[in-house]
């Protein structure tokens, strides 16, 4: 293993500083970050330091927040069959499939829908694929397996109709 490429360990009580769009957020204490990887908002490529003009590593090299422990794998017992939608106007789809495709195995069934087995939860999969997007752009994320809805960018018109639909009660004059 390379010089650069070892772990690096961190200090429990020490302050962290992520690396998004090239500027600095922080601090954040390792239990912040630990939880962040679980949500999906750090990813094992993310860069992180120790101090906010530091030496920037991956996350996936800090000893302890990735891997099991860190929530990288989400430990979910089984897998889910997940769905996603997006309209994507911006110009981001490579990098869009890219990410999905890095959650799990996929296919496309028609443009702009997908199918995913992931061990991911949806919520994991909405963070990971935002991070890959624009203003304009939006999606939805349905886990067929664990029940269970996320979305990006609908407005918020969209998230009061969800609310209402997604666990209301049935209309009496369905079938």
């Amino acid at each position: 293993m390379s010089e650069q490429n070892a772990p690096v360990r961190a200090r429990s009580a020490g302050q962290w500083w992520v690396e998004a769009n090239g500027k600095p957020y922080g601090p954040y204490s390792m239990a912040q970050l630990s939880r962040f990887v679980a949500e999906g908002r750090v990813r094992a490529s993310t860069r992180v330091a120790e101090n906010a003009d530091g030496a920037w590593v991956e996350a996936r090299q800090v000893m302890g927040l990735m891997g099991p422990a860190g929530g990288e794998n989400d430990n979910m017992a089984d897998a889910a069959n997940i769905f996603v939608h997006a309209e994507i106007r911006s110009g981001a789809q490579h990098e869009f499939a890219a990410a999905l495709e890095a959650l799990g195995s996929m296919c496309e069934l028609a443009p702009g829908l997908w199918l995913v087995r992931t061990r991911f939860s949806a919520g994991i999969v909405r963070n990971t694929l935002s991070q890959t997007l624009l203003a304009g752009d939006r999606f939805a994320v349905i886990d067929a397996t664990r029940n269970r809805f996320a979305w990006f960018n609908l407005g918020p018109e969209i998230d009061a109709r969800v609310s209402t639909v997604w666990n209301g009660p049935l209309r009496a004059d369905t079938l």
